[in-house]
């Protein structure tokens, strides 16, 4: 399982995200300033001192469902919000991820030419001639039927066209129709598994951010409408190492600004295999003298549910913490 943030995070986004279960300090809506912000989180007074430090602290984020794993981290950056937006255009911490395989920026409206650069090794070929529904590649049943068309004799460049074929229709679907345009996973027993719903649960714990910045709140649940003034979009594609496992997740980054601020939103509305599904959200904050970043992160994974699932999700967001604090060490250095 690699929960890791991606495109948003790498892609135009970068570092992501905050849960905002925060405490109303104005009758209007609004950003709070950055200490306020992290003491409605729970971040005591050291360690809001420790952020203006330098220092990377962590915050609790509750998860809203039994397959949610989540992270929250704060620190500084040593460039203005701005500069960071821009910073995350360029790819930032795609470049610095040691998994990265191959991205890219998928065009509005797509091209089958947006995936030219996404490759398939032979093995994994195989695994998606061999798919079925419950497997490890998460595809819905329409999916699944048209590598079984192709017949197990087909080469691994046809597999991949057809997974750019897919990628692509995935993308439009949720560029026209949002959340509702999302195909679910098929899974064994006949069930489904909704990365949209999962998508959902995130938002609607993140509710509070609604008092902040309810145009934002309201995009996540309605989107392609609602758009805030200024927004700036962004979809990607990315093909990374997943515990040997080349993996392949198609991330939406929003930048939304707030004043001198900025929120936000990654979104992998579709992963290939490994987790569901991840929403992160992210206040780019004026501070001192550098960027306070409040972040958290919410990945959907089914490999937490059932006996001990606890334990697992406990563990399990210990690791994502991990890697997003390793992540975005190298990002802040190289944003200097």
């Amino acid at each position: 399982m690699r929960p890791l943030l991606r495109s948003g995070m790498g892609a135009l986004g970068v570092l992501l995200a905050f849960a905002l279960e925060l405490v109303p300090t104005s009758s209007r809506a609004e950003l709070p300033n950055a200490p306020v912000l992290l003491a409605s989180l729970g971040v005591g007074p050291g360690d809001i001192a420790r952020v203006e430090e330098g220092q990377l602290v962590h915050h609790e984020v509750k998860p809203a469902s039994e397959r949610e794993l989540t992270a929250g981290l704060d620190f500084e950056v040593p460039v203005t919000p701005t500069k960071l937006v821009e910073d995350s255009k360029r790819d930032l911490l795609d470049r610095v991820d040691p998994n990265q395989i191959a991205y890219g920026v998928v065009s509005d409206p797509a091209s089958p030419l947006d995936f030219a650069r996404l490759t398939l090794p032979p093995v994994q070929a195989k695994a998606y001639l061999e798919a079925s529904a419950g497997g490890d590649l998460n595809l819905s049943s329409k999916e699944i039927a048209a590598f079984h068309e192709l017949g197990s004799g087909a080469s691994p460049a046809a597999v991949a066209d057809l997974v750019r074929h897919q990628l692509l229709a995935r993308v439009q679907a949720y560029r026209e129709l949002g959340l509702a345009g999302i195909a679910s996973y098929a899974r064994g027993g006949g069930k489904q598994r909704s990365p949209a719903e999962e998508l959902r649960t995130a938002t609607l714990a993140s509710k509070p951010l609604e008092r902040y910045a309810p145009a934002a709140y309201q995009l996540l649940l309605s989107y392609p409408s609602g758009k805030p003034p200024g927004t700036q979009e962004v979809v990607r594609w990315s093909q990374f190492e997943a515990h040997g496992v080349p993996t392949i997740a198609l991330t939406q980054v929003l930048l939304i600004p707030d004043g001198d601020a900025w929120i936000v939103v990654q979104r992998q509305f579709y992963v290939s295999s490994g987790y569901n599904a991840e929403q992160a959200l992210a206040a780019f904050l004026l501070g001192k003298s550098a960027t306070v970043v409040v972040y958290a992160n919410r990945t959907s994974t089914d490999q937490i549910t059932g006996f001990g699932g606890g334990m697992k999700r406990s563990l399990g967001s210990q690791v994502l913490a991990s890697q997003l604090e390793t992540l975005f060490e190298k990002a802040r250095a190289a944003a200097r």
